[in-house]
């Protein structure tokens, strides 16, 4: 006898937690990293991780609205490089808290940057590296704010668990592109990292980033460029 119960399917990308990503690219990095090849396993752990189901219970679906799952799941992933600046989430106390992306990238603090440059690569960080450039809105005139001054990602980094994957994919993404820009001007200006070089990427990536944010990447040390060049 089937077992019948509700099955919650994420039916957007920002009904998905980015604590559910971060979980899901943890079993695939450990599946990578045993070298397992075992895809009904991957399937199981998909359906329990998004749309919150025991082991147990995704054996009883039957098979063609398993197959129908997991093929939405995965289209819902599909070309999200979109930068949303804004979300709301509501804390322990039922509080809602509107969030907006940093302003001013190039007015980033050192701390923010060194921070956001030890988060940004690591999706076990994502959620730390989501509290620097996403904090409370304040000073909102029309559509322009300013955010919470920064006093390190432990504040929020528990709320950033709770954010919409697609707006943390879409932060990483766009701060991808900004990175990826200034290297390949600096490469193709010079062979020396100078200030010049550095002040003319700095224009490129900031003339050509979305809605004028401008690249916080104008902070990356000089030491660390020559290191990408070679």
């Amino acid at each position: 006898m089937i077992k019948e119960f509700n099955i919650d399917v994420p039916m957007t990308l920002s009904a998905i937690k980015l604590q559910q990503y971060i979980d899901w690219m943890s079993i695939l990095d450990k599946y990578k990293e045993d070298k397992r090849d075992d895809t009904e396993y991957l399937k199981v752990k998909m359906l329990q991780i998004f749309c919150n189901l025991s082991v147990s219970d995704t054996y009883q679906i039957p098979l063609n609205n398993f197959d129908y799952i997991l093929d939405h799941i995965n289209s819902l992933f599909v070309d999200n490089n979109k930068l949303i600046e804004t979300f709301t989430l509501v804390d322990d106390k039922d509080v809602s808290i509107e969030f907006g992306f940093i302003p001013e990238l190039d007015k980033m603090t050192f701390g923010e940057y060194v921070d956001l440059d030890k988060y940004i690569n690591d999706f076990k960080l994502y959620d730390k590296a989501m509290a620097v450039l996403f904090r409370p809105k304040t000073n909102i005139i029309g559509g322009k704010y300013k955010v919470e001054e920064y006093k390190g990602s432990s504040k929020f980094s528990k709320h950033m668990k709770d954010m919409p994957v697609d707006v943390a994919l879409g932060a990483i993404s766009f701060i991808s592109r900004l990175q990826n820009k200034l290297v390949k001007h600096i490469i193709h200006s010079s062979q020396q990292v100078t200030l010049e070089a550095l002040q003319q990427a700095y224009k490129l990536t900031s003339e050509e980033s979305t809605d004028g944010f401008k690249a916080y990447t104008l902070l990356l040390k000089k030491t660390q460029l020559e290191s990408m060049m070679q």
